[in-house]
């Protein structure tokens, strides 16, 4: 179970920042360097790597890092845990899905996971709950930004599962990080299967 999360709003601003600033350099990357797939793969395991040691030691550019970007709970349980799910869910479409379809899906988790949490986000447990206008606003940030890799109506469709994928997983219970996996998977999916 996860634990209960105090909100520091500043904290949560800079993650917000870090997230998408990340999700558009894997975006960038990816239409401009072949062996993105590899340097995803060889960045997650040495992330993994550096997070592994960081909760037995403190390294001096990544300790900061982490009181700069990385909730307290996780510095002492996996450090980075959110940037390296974003990293492997965005290497997972890469691998399983066509440029474009995985171009949109990490489009659509850079920028509709930041906004759905952008208004009011009350954390109990493992319940996330998140208010309708932030739930819009994530949408139409995903759908927007997958624009740019897929038809208009494919945008809208796979952002809209995206959205109910991640409402049913927090709901079950689900890590509130673990959607940076779960939200390119489901609109990759989508996108896969949609025959229009």
């Amino acid at each position: 179970m996860i634990a209960d999360f105090k909100v520091d709003k500043k904290l949560e601003l800079r993650r917000k920042i870090l997230h998408i600033s990340v999700g558009i350099l894997i975006i960038l990357s990816a239409v401009l360097i072949p062996q993105i797939k590899w340097i995803l793969f060889f960045a997650l395991i040495f992330g993994i790597f550096l997070s592994v040691v960081s909760v037995y030691y403190e390294l001096p550019v990544i300790s900061f890092l982490l009181e700069k970007f990385e909730r307290p709970y996780y510095k002492k349980v996996f450090p980075g845990k959110g940037l390296l799910f974003f990293v492997a869910g965005s290497l997972l479409v890469l691998k399983l899905f066509p440029k474009e379809i995985a171009l949109a899906s990490i489009a659509i988790i850079t920028f509709s996971d930041p906004l759905f949490s952008f208004g009011k986000r009350v954390f109990k447990g493992i319940f996330k709950l998140k208010n309708f206008k932030s739930m819009i606003l994530g949408f139409a940030g995903g759908a927007i930004a997958a624009i740019f890799f897929v038809s208009p109506i494919k945008a809208l469709i796979a952002s809209f599962f995206a959205a109910i994928t991640e409402s049913f997983a927090i709901y079950l219970g689900a890590d509130p990080v673990d959607d940076n996996i779960l939200i390119p998977l489901a609109a990759g999916t989508v996108l896969y299967l949609l025959p229009i």
